[in-house]
């Protein structure tokens, strides 16, 4: 944690004179227009054939509803399952079904209407084949995005992203790692107001290296999320509109009656384990006094802890309950002024498993007793300077904190080094994972971008967990064990080509002209046309994704011309395809073309 309170004299300089020593062009980037939940701050966890929460902001009549998942070129079309117009709420509330057979990813979310514009949340929907019982989750805090200068100090450098290469350190270890979702417990951005003023928008360039975790996030906002500086000229309540604008609910402004709430309270089930995400800030002068008679002095309110309450009431019963948050502040007391620190938040008494928090950047940790306290009660260093992140492992129900830890130092970190570009141009790669930490990471993960020549993918030194393909790369997701202090190398290379010999070359005029319906609901036919320049044989067929021929639609001579030929849901042995993503495949002496579409019962 800095200090905050500048002298008066600096004060007065910080109003009159703050400069910015370099001006870039950056931008809102992707704000909030149809798409209030999931975000990616706030994404959803489903897994196939579940469905889950869609929050729009559109008129009441709109009509005409599309939704779909998006990872690289391949999409993903959702079924609509329940919901509507929410009049109370001002909003509509929707529920869309994940197709079986979907590959386990974090998803940009896509949606349509006749009354809106297309949007898309990005990295808002971490499908996961199952609910794991051993797995583990981090913690990260205080990222201050993108630099460690204040405003109030009277200039800053906009060009300065020191506090971005910090952050991109810890993503690094993380993406290694592997952990079901991360926390993240508050100050995302270092100043919330800078968006307009002197043209920072951290809130936008936020949102962008959230992106590059491999893992869901979940953020609870902390006091320089949505508080700014009294030397500083936006207004009282700029920074708070600023992160509603990117991560939040701007019907927070004014909450219509039916979820009359003023903050960004949420909580989200993993399995039997119950996470609940606070809002946090200082209200009292040092930072925003902005509408102090809804949000006191200081979080958390009589509002929030009346909503704590209620939300740990309603856990499902025998979970766990996990609260995490950027600070005990200690909320106000009965004369307007701040409580004390520590005050409100009492795991024990509130039924809770554990809590977590940030803010204290070099926070210290006694290891023989606050790990071990039952319930647990820990803070964490900051990614900022301290690039600082935590591991809790979860097994059978049971949540164990692990240390601290501190990436890209030479005695506690991960490094990975590849044989060659990681990009999508290689057949073959191997990855090489040096492991300074003194754990052993058993859940660790490599993401492999290879050339998709349609074959099998095989793997030494891991486990291929699922290879999804997409605009001509395939991405191959390799698990493995990552010893204490040892080396773990990993190759992926090419298997068995799914056609044996035959390239995907050929005439422009041969080619799939549709697969349709799609999504492609059993009861009925799926119509696969293609067409080929001349008359001569052809062979169509259904594969599983992993090169398993599942029927053959078509095997003898056609064309030219356009052809079709119809499937309706069975094996080659008369038995009903399971649901999943499959893929049509069409050969002839040209090469051979191919198609995903997902099949729905």
């Amino acid at each position: 944690m800095r200090p905050r309170i500048l002298p008066i004299g600096l004060l007065a300089l910080a109003c009159t004179a703050l400069v910015a020593t370099t001006s870039h062009a950056w931008s809102y980037g992707d704000t909030l227009t149809t798409i209030w939940r999931p975000l990616p701050n706030l994404p959803a966890l489903v897994r196939p054939g579940d469905s889950f929460a869609v929050w729009a902001n559109a008129p009441s009549g709109a009509g005409g509803w599309a939704a779909s998942l998006k990872f690289g070129a391949l999409v993903v079309p959702l079924v609509p399952a329940g919901g509507g117009w929410q009049a109370a709420k001002g909003r509509w509330e929707m529920t869309w079904q994940v197709p079986p057979g979907t590959p386990e990813e974090v998803y940009d979310f896509l949606l349509t209407s006749n009354a809106t514009v297309p949007d898309t949340s990005r990295h808002a929907v971490k499908v996961l084949p199952a609910y794991r019982t051993d797995y583990y989750f981090a913690q990260i805090s205080d990222t201050h995005l993108p630099t460690h200068a204040f405003s109030s100090g009277g200039s800053i450098n906009t060009a300065d992203t020191s506090g971005m290469a910090d952050f991109d350190t810890v993503i690094d270890d993380l993406n290694m790692l592997h952990p079901e979702f991360i926390l993240h417990t508050g100050d995302l951005v270092n100043e919330g107001e800078l968006e307009e003023y002197l043209g920072m928008f951290e809130m936008g360039r936020a949102k962008d290296m959230l992106s590059r975790l491999h893992d869901p996030v979940f953020v609870s906002s902390g006091n320089h999320d949505q508080g700014g500086w009294k030397p500083t000229l936006p207004p009282d309540g700029t920074a708070k509109r600023n992160w509603w604008r990117h991560y939040g609910w701007p019907y927070l402004d004014s909450p219509p009656a039916g979820d009359p709430v003023h903050s960004q309270d949420f909580s989200f089930d993993y399995g039997p384990l119950h996470v609940i995400g606070l809002e946090t800030y200082i209200n009292n002068g040092n930072y925003d006094s902005f509408r102090t008679a809804t949000y006191g002095a200081q979080s958390f309110t009589p509002e929030q802890l009346a909503w704590l309450s209620a939300d740990i009431a309603a856990a499902p019963a025998g979970s766990k309950k996990l609260a995490f948050y950027h600070y005990d502040f200690g909320g106000t007391t009965g004369t307007g002024g701040p409580g004390a620190n520590f005050s409100q938040i009492n795991p024990a008494a509130l039924g809770l498993d554990g809590a977590i928090w940030g803010h204290n950047h070099v926070v210290a940790e006694d290891h023989n007793t606050l790990r071990s306290a039952k319930p647990f009660n820990l803070g964490l260093q900051s990614v900022i300077d301290y690039r600082a992140f935590r591991i809790f492992r979860v097994s059978n129900g049971v949540i164990t904190p692990g240390p601290m830890h501190h990436a890209g130092t030479s005695v506690d970190s991960l490094s990975l080094a590849w044989s060659a570009p990681n990009n999508g141009t290689m057949s073959r790669l191997t990855g090489t994972v040096t492991n300074r930490f003194g754990e052993t990471w058993e859940h660790a993960r490599l993401a492999f971008a290879l050339v998709d020549h349609e074959s099998t993918f095989v793997a030494t030194g891991g486990t291929i967990a699922q290879v999804v393909r997409q605009g001509g790369m395939a991405n191959v997701d390799v698990d493995c064990v990552l010893p204490a202090g040892g080396v773990a190398v990993v190759t992926v290379a090419p298997g068995v080509p799914i056609a044996a010999g035959v390239e995907e070359t050929g005439p422009a005029a041969f080619s799939i002209r549709g697969v349709s319906p799609n999504p492609f609901v059993a009861a009925g036919a799926l119509t696969v046309r293609w067409s080929q320049p001349a008359r001569e044989p052809a062979s169509v067929a259904v594969l599983a994704v992993d090169g398993r021929i599942v029927a053959t639609l078509f095997d003898g001579v056609a064309g030219p011309g356009e052809q079709a030929a119809s499937w309706y849901g069975r094996t080659a042995d008369g038995g009903l395809a399971p649901p999943g993503l499959y893929l049509v495949r069409v050969l002839t002496r040209h090469g051979q073309r191919a198609q995903r579409f997902v099949l729905v019962r």
